[in-house]
């Protein structure tokens, strides 16, 4: 996933996806909800939300 970097708060970065494709089901393109992954109501889990990807 790519981030854009907005501004920082006391030397930490604020980034922000780049797409909301993260938050968009692959089967049928409707809206996710957050908990903390995406999950489709009627598909289930899409994605992860990983707070720490950027460290590894």
């Amino acid at each position: 996933m790519e981030y854009e970097k907005k501004s920082s708060l006391d030397g930490v970065p604020i980034r922000v996806p780049t797409s909301d494709d993260y938050g968009t089901c692959s089967v049928c393109g409707g809206d996710c909800e957050p908990d903390p992954a995406f999950v489709c109501a009627e598909h289930g889990v899409q994605s992860l939300v990983d707070p720490f990807e950027h460290l590894l």
